[in-house]
């Protein structure tokens, strides 16, 4: 089982602390997610393109990814900072599991780490390959009002 940090949910709205940080557990094997692992990895160049250069009314930039490579997963959301050189300096978005790190703080993650993206276009989430098969697996009536704070 990896652990997904579904901290998007933090940017979203405002939400009590416990649903701000919200952990879903999901088997290492699973297709869907795997699939929206490959999408997103396959339009990092793009999605970098627009943290460099961002379009007006873009902003937000989020990055997911393991972190702790090698250890039990736990993939997190972060802000980016900066990046380049690939590589981006980011900002953790929620209290991750693993001892030694919290929420605010920065961390180095190299490109090829990266397994998701998100940012913000005047006020739609773009990408977010990986919350979408999380949230298609919600209650319809929570997905729906998760769809509804995204703009999707």
């Amino acid at each position: 089982m990896i652990r997904l940090g579904a901290a998007l949910l933090l940017l979203a709205a405002p939400l009590p602390a416990s649903a701000q940080d919200a952990t879903i557990s999901v088997p290492e094997n699973d297709p869907e997610m795997r699939a929206a692992i490959a999408k997103a990895r396959a339009g990092l160049p793009v999605f970098f393109g627009h943290v460099t250069a961002p379009a007006p009314g873009e902003g937000g930039f989020l990055i997911k990814f393991d972190l702790i490579p090698g250890a039990a997963a736990e993939f997190v959301w972060a802000e980016i900072v900066s990046h380049r050189g690939g590589a981006s300096v980011a900002r953790l978005v929620n209290a991750p599991l693993a001892r030694g790190f919290v929420k605010g703080q920065q961390v180095t993650v190299q490109d090829g780490e990266v397994i998701d993206w998100a940012w913000w276009r005047e006020g739609v989430m773009q990408g977010g390959a990986t919350m979408r098969v999380l949230i298609a697996r919600m209650p319809p009536a929570e997905a729906q009002a998760m769809r509804a704070r995204f703009g999707w």
